[in-house]
């Protein structure tokens, strides 16, 4: 028995164990970071079930040369005992990179929390679009159990602040924004459902998700772009629905304050910037009407926006006009601008949820803004305020325009209005 050749030389188990070594240098960087994540054990397994293949084939090949004879003779003795047990284990180290390295859901885990926020911070901090997209995916895959873990009744575990610091450092980042507002329809449909369902709000996720909105509304290729139109995809899965058709998220966020909006955001924007505004909070306050649980701050915030942004192009073609300009020529974009918004405050505003069904919210909502004794942004009861304070502020800023027919059309819509 000494003699017999074996069947797996000690040659052909280090082959193997190249082709096993070349497997894992071929791996996806997707791999990699949920490997990172898993660390100890379950990251090492492959090495450990290769390197123990290598010792049985050695120790099977030593035994056949007659080198080892410190076993009794028996079953133990047998050479192909070992030469199997070192296949098996083989076969079982790519197999187990595969099986550990795959599975991407679970790894938000108390255990596992700070690792799972340092090891995808550093993967995105690389900027590269693997590297990105690889992460993007592994927290997807787990973005549900982060929003479970900022419910927990005890804030100060680490398993709460790395949820938190996930869902404003990691969401916050520009390439992750980037990605979800233009390309990954998928993934932005996802974060806001998770977002509502588990009811999170402006404590727990500060910076995050007030940075996506904001994205969505500056970036010109943006889904509130695409889905403008409502055709194509929107029609299947518009993202104006998952957002302004939601209260919770409504009352949650103040989607048209602070950090979502900002003064850069209001002085950058065009006609379709403007269109695109005036969709949201068109169906914001539908759903304020209609479910009547929408904070009415929340709505006078984007009405006091859009009543700056009228403020903004007035002073503009005012500007231009003192410097010689022809405003009705040159800046038809403006003009246009400026209708929209006249016609939305005095036209478009009245008839929101019109023609919705009749409910009990909905009626008390109605008879609420029927008592509105107040013009005022800062109102927290009713949005009628918020409203005849932009009809009133209008007049205001219009008046450093010239007298002019796109003037006389705009306040024909304000008037109508009031």
């Amino acid at each position: 028995m000494a003699n017999s050749l074996p069947n797996l030389d000690l040659g052909g188990a280090l082959a193997a164990f190249g082709l096993i070594f070349a497997v894992y240098q071929l791996r996806k960087p997707q791999w990699e970071i949920v490997l990172r994540i898993r660390g100890g054990w379950q990251k090492n397994s492959f090495w450990f079930l290769g390197g123990v293949g290598l010792v049985l084939t050695l120790f099977s090949t030593l035994l056949s040369e007659g080198v080892i004879r410190c076993l009794p003779p028996s079953i133990l003795y047998r050479p192909l005992i070992y030469e199997i047990a070192a296949y098996i284990f083989f076969i079982a180290s790519p197999l187990s990179l595969l099986f550990f390295s795959t599975r991407k859901n679970g790894l938000f885990t108390k255990k596992r929390a700070r690792k799972f926020y340092t090891v995808l911070a550093r993967e995105i901090s690389r900027t590269t679009d693997d590297s990105v997209d690889a992460a993007l995916e592994v927290l997807l895959n787990n973005f549900k159990e982060i929003c479970k873990a900022t419910s927990k009744k005890n804030k100060d575990e680490e398993y709460y602040q790395s949820a938190r610091a996930v869902l404003d450092v990691i969401l916050s980042d520009e390439s992750i924004v980037k990605r979800f507002t233009t390309k990954r329809l998928d993934a932005l449909q996802h974060i806001f459902y998770a977002v509502e369902k588990y009811n999170i709000s402006q404590r727990d996720s500060t910076i995050g998700v007030p940075k996506i909105i904001n994205n969505l509304f500056c970036d010109k290729e943006s889904f509130f772009y695409k889905h403008l139109g409502n055709s194509g995809l929107a029609l299947a899965s518009n993202i104006y629905d998952s957002i302004f058709d939601s209260p919770i998220i409504l009352t949650n966020y103040r989607v048209f304050s602070y950090p979502a909006l900002d003064f850069t955001s209001r002085k950058e924007i065009g006609v379709k910037g403007v269109e695109v505004f005036i969709e949201a909070l068109s169906r914001s306050i539908e759903t304020y009407i209609t479910k009547g649980n929408v904070p009415a701050r929340n709505i006078n915030d984007g009405i006091s926006h859009l009543s700056e942004i009228f403020g903004d192009l007035c002073f503009k073609i005012s500007t231009e006009e003192k410097r010689g300009v022809n405003a009705e020529y040159f800046l038809k974009d403006e003009w246009r601008a400026i209708y929209l918004i006249a016609h939305f405050l005095g036209h478009d505003y009245l008839f929101i949820a019109y023609d919705d069904k009749v409910t009990r919210e909905k009626q008390e909502v109605v008879q609420k803004e029927k008592n509105t004794t107040e013009a005022s942004f800062y109102s927290d009861s009713t949005i009628n305020a918020g409203i005849a304070a932009a009809l009133y502020k209008a007049f205001e800023q219009l008046s450093h325009i010239e007298n002019t027919d796109d003037i006389r059309d705009t306040v024909i819509n304000l008037l109508h209005g009031m």
